[in-house]
């Protein structure tokens, strides 16, 4: 175990599944450290399901890890946990176990059902987790900052769980804020949708957050999907996401929104929120 048990503030968790190629985890970690504030901690779990290294085995390499980070990142309060247990119970437990406030995790094309790597299965394991997670498939260039940031707004209330996120970027990043959504025909959710606007543009102004909206083409069901082409177009950084809730008929048989875009060609990272009353939130 690392000195991470000294710090009360809370931490940016490096989910480190790959102890052979950290970058796309400690790169964008790194980022959201310097953004926020906060601390990392650099998380390898040995869990039998995912994982072969031992937690003495994999303590050593990130030992490793943070020694290059801490020089390549010139990053101080930089800690390390490599834990044993079960992957899904650790993760659900890291805003008390570990004073988690966001983590970073990798996905990567092709990987095995098997593997933590895998899209669906990193979707399963974080479903009920109660800090956003940011998935990412490639490193952060060298010197690039996150300061173009969408976000979808469509008709149901999790819309406000992506506000509250972005506000962060906004303030602590000065990035601007890319509100994107649908045109809806139908009178009863254009109201629903309208109304989450109005509230955006409230907290917005209230934070004096410079936000640009555009109205973009696509299906209600799955505004995100046309929402990252939008935003490979404009050259987006980032997109912010919620999971999905409940299931409707349609999504128990071809998927959830966040299965279709969590591995996206344009290699878009995307901040996913679990709709939750018991979120945890940044202490600022």
């Amino acid at each position: 175990m690392a000195k991470y048990k000294e710090y009360k503030d809370q931490f940016v968790i490096a989910h480190i599944v790959d102890l052979d190629n950290p970058e796309a985890v400690t790169t964008y970690a790194a980022h959201l450290s310097r953004m926020l504030g906060k601390g990392v901690i650099l998380l390898h779990i040995s869990d039998p399901a995912f994982s072969t290294p031992s937690p003495d085995e994999a303590q050593q390499r990130l030992q490793e890890i943070k020694e290059r980070m801490v020089e390549q990142e010139q990053l101080k309060d930089v800690n390390y946990a490599a834990l044993k247990g079960d992957t899904k119970m650790i993760v659900d437990a890291l805003p008390t176990l570990l004073n988690g406030v966001v983590a970073v995790a990798k996905v990567v094309d092709g990987a095995p059902k098997s593997s933590l790597l895998n899209a669906k299965t990193l979707l399963r394991t974080y479903a009920t987790c109660k800090i956003a997670f940011l998935t990412v498939q490639e490193p952060l260039p060298y010197g690039k900052v996150i300061k173009e940031v969408a976000l979808t707004i469509d008709y149901k209330k999790e819309s406000k769980e992506k506000m509250l996120w972005s506000t962060y970027f906004a303030r602590f990043n000065h990035s601007v804020i890319h509100p994107l959504y649908y045109h809806y025909n139908d009178e009863g959710l254009h109201y629903k949708w309208y109304a989450n606007m109005k509230f955006m543009k409230k907290l917005f102004d209230g934070l004096s957050i410079t936000f640009v909206p555009n109205e973009i083409a696509g299906k209600k069901s799955f505004v995100d999907l046309p929402a990252l082409d939008f935003a490979n177009q404009q050259g987006y950084e980032l997109l912010i996401a919620v999971t999905t809730n409940e299931k409707d008929v349609a999504e128990w048989f071809i998927g959830t929104q966040e299965q279709r875009t969590i591995l996206n060609e344009y290699h878009i990272p995307i901040l996913f929120v679990n709709p939750r009353e018991d979120i945890y939130v940044l202490c600022d």
